[in-house]
């Protein structure tokens, strides 16, 4: 793949591809939304969902993570920094699939080395 000249990575932190299942609970004022979290960096999430949750009609506040039937983390700060639709596989599917990045507000220093202890567990390097 060329690479624009234009381009600037903007990430401060290198994400890392989830190879564990990784659940992200989403929360909002209402309702509250559960997915999978597909790749992770000490900066956010790349979060799949079934509903079409918008980031301008219900902002999220938080987001809990849960792995390895043993690993819970709750209340990070959060908000959508994108939110989009992915295309339909087949046209059987009856629910819309969507896919979001979640950036992370301040972490405590406790969140930050829970992260990285989920990030040692449950990943591999990314692109």
């Amino acid at each position: 793949m060329k690479e624009r000249k234009d381009f600037t990575e903007r990430r401060q932190h290198d994400r890392a591809s989830v190879q564990n299942v990784v659940l992200g609970v989403l929360n909002a004022d209402e309702p509250v939304t559960i997915g999978v979290i597909n790749d992770i960096s000490l900066g956010g999430v790349k979060y799949t969902h079934e509903l079409s949750l918008a980031p301008n009609d219900n902002p999220i506040h938080t987001l809990d993570l849960i792995a390895d039937n043993n690993f819970l983390m709750i209340d990070i700060p959060c908000e959508f920094a994108w939110n989009v639709a992915l295309e339909k596989e087949s046209a059987c599917k009856l629910s819309e699939l969507r896919q979001c990045g979640i950036q992370f507000g301040k972490l405590t220093l406790n969140q930050i080395f829970l992260l990285r202890n989920l990030m040692s567990r449950c990943t591999s390097p990314g692109p």
